[in-house]
């Protein structure tokens, strides 16, 4: 009952930014858990984690809880992704949510450095949620969670004088040769300047990771330098979500931990690592500054 209330009075306004968001968290997925026991284990296992984050004296305790509805839900969710059906998209594509930010929150309180696999494993999780989105749109589309097929912000109208994005991302593209790299470089480029223009970060870091081409993302499995070094540069919507977002905290330099780690002393000369990621960590804070001014 403890993390019951404390999903009630708390966690669920602190999952996502936005009146309707926290709509359908607060009121919507409560009401749609009453028949479906997964989307209980899943939002309290997000709710252990949000405890043992805001009660670091109670972490292991909390840690615990949060392992125990994980376990429960997991099973259940992969029995329900083997027969989705545009009746049950609906709790699929909730609990994939759910799976999702406790997938990047866990990491953080058992104090853990993933590796490049584990972290794209995680974010598996991400693309297969897209999935089901894609095949039952329409039926999501009737759904409180609609709200997760909208773009998270409108295209932006900037002049390339007042934005700083193209400037930090041209070293990433002057490295780039393959077409499948090329195009999650340039869809990075429009989501960063989207982040420029306003909020709801953690859902634009997301949605790059669920929207990139499949052939981009295999590369990325096979540790193909490029694909790696583009993945790095993602970090920069990242940090933007991390000042906002508790269950993204820290996942910017875990991921370049991680890709550092993957790649050889070759491997790093041949992107000239050490120029892209000072680039990285500079640029991140560049935007942020540019975005205050704009």
């Amino acid at each position: 009952m403890t993390l019951m209330h404390h999903y009630a009075t708390d966690t669920c306004g602190h999952l996502f930014k936005g009146a309707e968001q926290v709509q359908v968290w607060q009121h919507d997925i409560p009401a749609l858990a009453a028949s479906n026991v997964i989307l209980v284990h899943g939002f309290l296992a997000v709710t252990a984690i949000h405890s043992a984050w805001k009660e670091p004296a109670r972490r292991e305790l909390y840690r615990s809880r949060a392992l125990h509805h994980h376990s429960l839900g997991l099973p259940i969710f992969q029995q329900m992704v083997a027969s989705t059906s545009s009746e049950t998209a609906e709790v699929v594509v909730a609990y994939s949510i759910l799976l999702s930010i406790w997938v990047y929150a866990y990491p953080e309180i058992a104090a853990e450095q993933p590796s490049l696999d584990d972290i794209l494993s995680t974010i598996e999780v991400i693309r297969s949620s897209r999935t089901v989105s894609r095949l039952y749109r329409e039926a999501i589309m009737e759904s409180p969670m609609r709200v997760f097929l909208s773009p998270p912000l409108p295209a932006p109208n900037l002049k390339d004088q007042d934005c700083p994005v193209r400037k930090i991302l041209q070293p990433l593209q002057d490295q780039v040769n393959h077409q499948f790299n090329k195009n999650a470089a340039q869809l990075l480029q429009m989501f960063l300047e989207r982040y420029m223009s306003g909020s709801d970060h953690n859902r634009l870091a997301a949605t790059w990771m669920a929207s990139v081409e499949d052939d981009f993302w295999a590369h990325l499995r096979d540790h193909n330098p490029e694909a790696v070094l583009v993945f790095c540069y993602s970090t920069l919507l990242i940090r933007a979500s991390e000042h906002e977002c508790w269950w993204m905290s820290g996942w910017s330099e875990r991921i370049l931990q991680a890709c550092s780690s993957i790649m050889s002393p070759e491997e790093k000369a041949g992107i000239d690592w050490g120029r892209h990621e000072h680039r990285i960590r500079a640029g991140a804070d560049e935007l942020a500054v540019s975005r205050v001014a704009i």
